[in-house]
């Protein structure tokens, strides 16, 4: 039985105001609206976006608990920076992930919508004003929805939080240098593949579009002025302390 989002006096229940914390803060970080490698509060979450104190507690929580965010002592929530080795480390790991979309099977229901979709991103295509460039990307995540919905529900909540993590590397670097934007120049192939149900064809179309993606990220990197952070590993290694070199001094 699903919770209720107000409460018999038509309040929101305090759950339905963390959830819409949770999905707000995220979408604010995979949107780049909270920076990579920016220290945010509570405080300022209550600011920013209207929410109570325990809301943005709850939010701040579950980016943390899904590793978008880690708690900083005294100074508040350090944002996930985005470095080199997030974005290999994430195209990486869809390489692995990405060819179960070859097993799709999408329900009646599901490609008569695709059908729909295809002749919309057919007129959208290659236009650059920002209003067909929003609405293109909107039914481009729609296709990755109906994907996500057509294969093993396992797979498709880790390639959710993959895509998600690409969404915020591209809106990232598209906002550096020329703020040049990248283009789906594979999604009618894509569309295509997947109403003949040529999984191989899928597989492919993927693949391009995962090196496509390592092209614009590699070259929008190199337009950045932001310093390049240092990754996971040689953060997390601590330095000796001054008992530690006595000690190997001795």
């Amino acid at each position: 039985m699903l919770r209720p989002v107000t409460t018999a006096e038509g309040v929101p229940a305090p759950e339905a105001k963390a959830r819409f914390a949770e999905d707000r803060l995220l979408d604010a970080v995979i949107w780049c609206e909270i920076e990579p490698g920016e220290v945010v509060t509570e405080a300022d979450m209550m600011d920013r976006f209207g929410l109570t104190r325990a809301a943005a507690r709850s939010g701040l929580t579950r980016l943390g608990y899904d590793g978008w965010a880690t708690p900083q002592p005294r100074t508040g929530w350090l944002v996930l920076p985005v470095t080199g080795a997030l974005i290999g480390q994430v195209l990486d790991a869809r390489r692995v992930a990405e060819p179960a979309l070859g097993d799709l099977k999408l329900s009646a229901d599901s490609k008569a919508e695709l059908i729909q979709i295809a002749s919309v991103i057919e007129a959208l295509y290659g236009r650059t004003e920002a209003g067909a460039v929003a609405s293109f990307r909107h039914y481009v995540n729609r296709i990755d929805g109906l994907m996500l919905q057509s294969i093993n529900p396992f797979t498709a909540r880790h390639l959710r939080k993959l895509w998600h993590h690409s969404a915020r590397i591209t809106h990232f670097l598209e906002g550096v240098g020329d703020r040049q934007l990248f283009h789906r120049v594979e999604i009618r192939e894509l569309v295509q593949a997947i109403l003949d149900g040529d999984g191989e064809a899928i597989r492919l179309e993927r693949e391009k579009l995962i090196e496509e993606q390592e092209t614009f990220f590699l070259r929008q990197l190199l337009k950045s002025d932001t310093p390049l952070m240092s990754g996971n590993g040689s953060q997390a290694r601590p330095k000796p302390t001054t008992s530690t070199k006595n000690r190997r001094e001795a």
